[in-house]
C-alpha cells in the first residue's frame, strides 16, 4: 500500500469496474471515449494527481453508471482536487500524510487513545489545549497543528459517500481533566454531534476501570477491497509506524474487543455521576 495515491485509486477503482461492466476492454474503452491509452490508464491505475471531475462523471455516464454512483464519483474529483493531498496535507508532520489518505478511504476505523480525545474528533479549544502541553512545539507549529487536526476530521467526516465505519474508545480522564471550562462542554458537544452521524459510535470508559487497551495508542483500519490487508497505525514519541501483518493487526482487535464490553456508549455515560 505504500507510496500509493489512495483516494485516486479509488476512484480508479470505480472508472475500471463500470468499464468492465460495458463489456468493454481498454483498447476498446480508448476508441469508445475518444480519449487516449495513456489517459484512460492514467485514471483508472489512480496515478493522476489531479483527475478533472467532469471527465470522470463523463466516462461513468456512458458507462451506464447510475446518477448517484456518477455524483459520488464527480464529489470525490472534486474533493480531490480542492484539498487532498495538495493542501492541508502539506501541514502534515513528516510521514503522517500517508496515514492520512489510508484514513481517508478506509472501510472500518477502531480508535483508542490512551490520553486524549482522538485527533479527528477533536474541538480546536480541545486541540489547542493538547498541544499547549508539548514544550518541543513553538507557537506557530502548534497553530499549524491545530489547525491539520481540524482540518484531518472534517474532510474524514465529509468524506463523499459519508465517514466510515467508526468505534472510537476514550477513558473518561480525557475529558474529565477539562471539566468545568468552555474547552470541557464544547469537546462534549461536538462528540456527541459525531456520535450522532450513522455509523460512528462513541465510547466513554469510566476512570475507575482498568482494561486491556489502557497505557496503548492505536488505529485499526480495514478496507473494502481484499487486496488491501488491514493496517494498524501506532505512535510513540518518536514517531508513528505501520502494522500490516496479520497476527499483530488481530492482536489488536483482540484488545480493542476486550475494551468495549467495559466502555459505556457516549450517550449513557453522559447519565452518570462523571458527567457532572
Amino acid at each position: 500500500m505504500a507510496g500509493e495515491n489512495f483516494l485516486q485509486r479509488d476512484l480508479g477503482r470505480t472508472l475500471m469496474k463500470y468499464r468492465k461492466r460495458k463489456g468493454l476492454t481498454k483498447e476498446q474503452a480508448v476508441w469508445f471515449l475518444g480519449t487516449s491509452k495513456t489517459t484512460l490508464d492514467s485514471y483508472e491505475s489512480g496515478k493522476l494527481q489531479n483527475p478533472e471531475p467532469g471527465i470522470v462523471a463523463d466516462w461513468l455516464g456512458q458507462y451506464g453508471a447510475t446518477q448517484e454512483i456518477i455524483d459520488d464519483a464527480r464529489a470525490k474529483a472534486k474533493w480531490i482536487r480542492q484539498g487532498n493531498p495538495a493542501s492541508w496535507l502539506e501541514q502534515a508532520p513528516t510521514g503522517f500524510s500517508q496515514f492520512i489518505g489510508i484514513e481517508l478511504i478506509a472501510e472500518m476505523i477502531r480508535i483508542y487513545e490512551d490520553g486524549h480525545v482522538p485527533g479527528p474528533f477533536q474541538t480546536s479549544a480541545y486541540a489547542d489545549a493538547v498541544l499547549a502541553t508539548n514544550p518541543n512545539l513553538i507557537l506557530e507549529q502548534r497553530r499549524d497543528a491545530v489547525g491539520f487536526r481540524i482540518q484531518r476530521g472534517e474532510s474524514l467526516f465529509s468524506r463523499p459517500g459519508g465517514p466510515p465505519q467508526i468505534q472510537a474508545v476514550i477513558p473518561e480522564r480525557a475529558l474529565t481533566v477539562f471539566r468545568g471550562t468552555d474547552i470541557y462542554e464544547e469537546q462534549v458537544e461536538h462528540l456527541l454531534d459525531r456520535n450522532r452521524l450513522e455509523g460512528v459510535n462513541i465510547f466513554i470508559v469510566p476512570g475507575d476501570t482498568t482494561y486491556a487497551s489502557r497505557g496503548w495508542t492505536y488505529q485499526i483500519m480495514t478496507f473494502a477491497d481484499p487486496k488491501d490487508p488491514a493496517v494498524v497505525y501506532q505512535e510513540n514519541l518518536f514517531g508513528g509506524h505501520y502494522e500490516a501483518d496479520k497476527v499483530k493487526v488481530e492482536m489488536c482487535n483482540t484488545l480493542f474487543s476486550a475494551t468495549l464490553p467495559v466502555a459505556l456508549g457516549l450517550e449513557e455515560w453522559r447519565e452518570t455521576s462523571a458527567d457532572r
